[in-house]
Formats: structure tokens, C-alpha cells, sequence
């Protein structure tokens, strides 16, 4: 589990803007040194495919050897799942690939093995004493497939995950920290619930997220620039499409769902008019898109100066250069490197042709079924942060507001007063996951609603699960250890909540609507009625959750437009 922090929170990246660009990277810097510990430990244990399509005309395929047209995979069983680990869904972009749309996979001869997942994409975080570690390999485009063993009979839904991490770091492959485990295990739920689970890698950073002007000159039939990891994300939809037959999946009912930046990222396929058609149904965990997203204008400073740090400034030939560049040169030269990266999403007027909430507004989006929530205490992970000063008196929690928010320190502190809280600290958690995450979900989800989406919002609220660390509560990303069952739950209760998630999570995925087996009903999302389902021992329905202090935010998140 990655206990990704509010990062988002206070960047044009999906999240709140604070006043003042030293602020925002004061911020960034303390989630950074604060997320690189738990990160840590999680290290330590698509134009150019839209042209490589084939007709799903392959039958289901029985066993653990599958027969594709790029070649022969070899993999395994795992309980009641068969299991298959490091699928190239993409050409390596390596070389002259370096920041190109994703290419086709390349066929290979013989029988591969799928039973070891490829490298996470390069990436760059801190070990647990704060050393900055490098990480990753530029061959990651890989993809894992698990599905019911014995295969099916027919199609099954296809649930394809992108995972978090700001858009900077991890991967399909990530441990879940203290205990280990792999924490986007696909088995529960192809054993249990007879769909089958696909995971994948996706560039990041400055190698998946680079728009120097450029490269919209390099493809006449791309003329875009930046975006990569979002490209990645497609051809792997592009890949689903032509070979999930053979897995015993359906082409044509595909759910994607993410978590954090990876949530942010389903989002943004649900507004992107050319990932329309590669996906059926949406799931977004504890991230929405409708906040203010940056240009390729905002994004031109830090592209200059990397260019320039690197010694690819006077070059005749400034893409060229830059291809030669180690990739440790290119971590090391993001001019935000300790302060969440400088490189993230962008509207390229290809993938993103507006701003989401423009789209969303417009009713130009892909209006399929969108199930969205977040968690009770998305910002608890500042208690980990070993640069916070002690706050415990109301002066230090208005300082505190300060240095993370400017000039709304004391409007926040109206919203979020100390005496509705346990401590200070609690206040600002509080204050931190809502502006970050839960209200930025909620807004995500009224305007999709508005929109003309089927839309689902859920509130969870289990504390962490791991013992010892309960006083967390349900902080950012605790969720997932229960929609994937890859936690050995203590308690009957948590147990019981992983299945009734379950559930409704694949439910989704069936149908477009959570409900059915006699679970408590989900009501679906309007404005007026304002209500969503709450994950806790008890699973139950709320109306108007946080409205107040959501409404707060949603000011806030207006005012990026004025």
C-alpha cells in the first residue's frame, strides 16, 4: 500500500492550487519526503498501436499456454486463477521511442514466459533513511492478466487497473508495506468473482509526461505533444480489445478503475474523445479531473530548464539530444524532483482537447456507468511526515494552514475548527484529504452526473487494517487492500466489507449498476437527493456527506478558472 499523500492537493495536476508558487512547492516537498518513505518499501520487496488491431475472432483459450498473434505465452496457475505476468503490450520506448506514442509490441519467437512481471518505468523516490533512489527501466510496458481457471465458457468482463503514485512513481507490481503481499493481486477476484483482472505499467514523469513543442512536429498523424503514460494507458485498452478473447475476457465490457493519480487518469479517459469505445464502465478511488489543468504554456518553463540542465539547449537537434541522455540525468534534472515532479498531465489538444470540466459541462465526454468515491480520512498520511513541525495549539494549526494554503488559511480554519476535532493535527488532516481528494471526487461526480452519466459515489470508512497502524483510520488508499482481497483481514467485520466491495465493485462490471445479490441498494448519484454508500462495518446510505465543507472547496477549486 502506498498511503499516497495529498499531493494533488495543491497542484494543477487534479488537485487544489494554493496562492503562491513557493507554497505549492513547500507543499510538494513535504508530501514528497513523507510519500518516498512508505514508497520505499513498496521498491524494496497510444496512437501509434490504434493501427495494430486484430478481430477478436479467436476462440477462448483453455490452460496456461495461450497462443496470441505476436507469439506463444507460457504462464501459470495461482489457486483458482490462471496467472499471466509481463505481457509487452507496447515496443519499447527506447531510443528513438523515447517520449513517441506507444508502438506495437514486437512478436517473439518461441514460448515466452509470463510468470515474472516486467520492470516498473523509471522513477525516482527515497529509501527509508531519505536517500533519493533511481529506480525503474525504460523497457516497462507491460501488462498482467488473471483470469477463472478452468477458463470459461463464455466472455467474462475485463477490469483493467491503473495504479497510483502521483503519475511519478510505481508500478503494477508494487508490495504492500509491513506485510508484504503483492497489493494489486488479481486473483480474488478472478477466482471469486468470475471476471478477469488486467494490471498494467505506464510511463511517468519527465519520460511519460514530456511536452516539448517538438515532438508535436515528429508524427504528422499525432501532431501532439506530452501525455505518454495516458497514451501507454490506451494502447494497453488497444491491446485488451485485440487479445482479452483468448484470456476468456469480453472486448466489449471493459471497466477501468485506478486510485489516486490513477484515478485522475480514468477520469481523464472518460473525457478523452479517442479512448471512447476501449472501455465500458469507469471506477475512480480517491481522485476526480475537474479541477483546473495545466497548459503546455505552464508547462514550458520546466521543459526549458531541464532541456537546458542536461546540456540540450544549443543543440541543432534538441530531441535528438535529449534522446541521449541517461535516464538518471533525466530523473535528477526535473527541476521538481523533491517536490512531486514537474511533469504531469497536460491539455495537448489531442488526448485532452479542453479542460474536463469544460468537457463534462459540454456533455462531450464518454457517458458510460462512472462509479467515483473516497475515504473518510484521505489526509492522515501527513502524520508520517517527519518535516511537519509539532502542532498542537490553534496558533500552530493556523500556521500550519498558512504555509500549506496562503491566504485561505483562515477560511479553512473556519470550515475546519480545532474543537470538532481531536487535535490540531486531526484538523489539518482533515482539511488536507477534503480539499484534495474528497471534495475533488464529489465535484468529479456531480459533474458527470449533470453531464448525463449513471454515476455511483461511496464514502469508505474502515480504519487501516494492519495492526498498529489503525490510528490512520481510513486513510488514502486503504480501500484497495479490500476491492482487490489481497489482505489477510483480522476481523470478521473487515473481512465482510472486502466481500460486500467486491460485490458491487464487479457488479459494476457486469452490468453498468452496482446492485443485485440482496446487497444494501446503492442509490444512484443526483445532485438534488445527494446521496452515496458508506464502507464501513455496517454498510449503509448517506445523504449529503461533508456537503458543507465540499462546498468550501468547490469555490476554491472555481476560482483556478477566473
Amino acid at each position: 500500500m502506498t498511503f499516497q499523500t495529498m499531493k494533488t492537493a495543491a497542484t494543477d495536476k487534479g488537485g487544489t492550487h494554493m496562492s503562491g508558487g513557493k507554497r505549492r512547492d513547500d507543499l510538494l516537498c513535504v508530501w514528497t519526503h513523507m510519500f518516498g518513505l512508505l514508497t520505499a518499501l513498496l521498491m524494496i520487496g497510444a496512437v501509434g498501436c490504434g493501427e495494430h488491431t486484430t478481430e477478436a475472432t479467436q476462440p477462448i483459450q483453455q490452460g496456461t499456454e495461450i497462443h496470441l498473434s505476436d507469439g506463444v505465452l507460457q504462464g501459470d496457475v495461482d489457486g483458482g486463477a490462471r496467472r499471466f505476468l509481463g505481457i509487452p503490450f507496447a515496443a519499447p520506448p527506447v531510443g528513438d521511442l523515447r517520449w513517441r506514442p506507444p508502438q506495437p509490441p514486437l512478436p517473439w519467437e518461441g514460448v515466452r514466459p509470463a510468470d515474472t512481471f516486467g520492470s516498473a518505468c523509471p522513477q525516482r523516490y527515497y529509501d527509508d533513511q531519505g536517500t533519493p533512489v533511481l529506480d525503474g527501466d525504460e523497457d516497462c510496458l507491460y501488462l498482467n492478466v488473471w483470469t477463472p481457471d478452468p477458463a470459461p465458457t463464455r466472455p467474462l468482463p475485463v477490469m483493467v487497473w491503473f495504479h497510483g503514485g502521483g503519475n511519478q512513481m510505481l508500478s503494477a507490481s508494487v508490495q504492500i508495506p509491513f506485510v508484504g503481499g503483492l497489493e494489486f493481486d488479481g486473483r480474488a477476484l478472478a477466482e471469486t468473482r468470475n471476471v478477469v483482472v488486467v494490471t498494467i505499467n505506464y510511463r511517468l514523469g519527465v519520460l511519460g509526461f514530456f511536452g516539448h513543442a517538438a515532438l508535436a512536429a515528429e508524427d504528422p498523424h499525432y501532431p501532439y505533444a506530452g501525455n505518454q503514460g495516458l497514451l501507454d494507458q490506451r494502447a494497453a485498452l488497444i491491446w485488451v480489445r485485440d487479445n482479452i478473447i483468448a484470456f476468456g475476457g469480453d472486448r466489449d465490457n471493459v471497466t477501468i478503475l485506478g486510485e489516486s493519480a490513477g484515478s485522475y487518469d480514468v477520469c481523464l479517459h472518460v473525457v478523452s474523445p479517442g479512448s471512447g469505445g476501449l472501455f465500458h464502465r469507469a471506477i475512480s478511488e480517491s481522485n476526480g479531473c475537474t479541477t483546473h489543468q495545466a497548459s503546455p504554456a505552464d508547462a514550458a518553463p520546466a521543459t526549458a530548464q531541464l532541456v537546458e540542465s542536461v546540456g540540450c539547449s544549443a543543440s541543432s537537434d534538441v530531441l535528438d539530444c535529449l534522446r541521449q541522455v541517461p535516464v538518471a540525468d533525466l530523473l535528477n534534472a526535473d527541476p521538481l524532483k523533491d517536490a512531486g515532479g514537474a511533469f504531469n498531465v497536460t491539455i495537448d489538444g489531442g488526448f485532452l482537447p479542453d479542460q474536463p470540466r469544460a468537457l463534462f459541462a459540454a456533455g462531450k465526454f464518454n457517458k458510460v456507468p462512472y462509479l467515483l468515491g473516497s475515504n473518510a480520512d484521505e489526509g492522515t498520511g501527513i502524520f508520517l511526515d517527519p518535516n511537519l513541525p509539532p502542532i498542537t495549539t490553534d496558533e500552530e494549526y493556523l500556521t500550519a494552514l498558512s504555509w500549506f494554503y496562503g491566504d485561505l488559511a483562515e477560511q479553512i480554519a473556519d470550515v475546519y475548527p480545532v474543537a470538532n476535532f481531536a487535535s490540531p493535527l486531526h484538523a489539518l488532516a482533515r482539511a488536507v484529504g477534503d480539499g484534495g481528494n474528497v471534495c475533488l471526487t464529489y465535484d468529479t461526480a456531480r459533474r458527470a452526473a449533470t453531464g448525463g452519466a449513471d454515476v455511483y459515489l461511496y464514502n469508505f470508512a474502515r480504519p487501516l487494517p494492519i495492526p498498529g497502524l489503525e490510528f490512520f483510520g481510513a486513510t488514502h488508499q486503504t480501500e484497495i487492500l479490500y476491492v482487490f482481497g489481497s489482505f489477510d483481514f483480522v476481523t470478521e467485520a473487515d473481512r465482510q466489507v472486502a466481500l460486500g466491495m467486491q460485490g458491487y465493485w464487479t457488479r459494476m462490471a457486469y452490468s453498468g449498476d452496482p446492485n443485485g445479490e440482496g446487497a444494501v441498494v446503492w442509490p444512484r448519484y443526483g445532485d438534488a437527493s445527494d446521496e452515496r454508500i458508506n464502507f464501513d462495518a455496517q454498510i449503509s446510505v448517506l445523504a449529503n456527506f461533508r456537503r458543507t465543507e465540499c462546498e468550501f472547496w468547490w469555490g476554491v477549486y472555481d476560482q483556478e478558472f477566473k
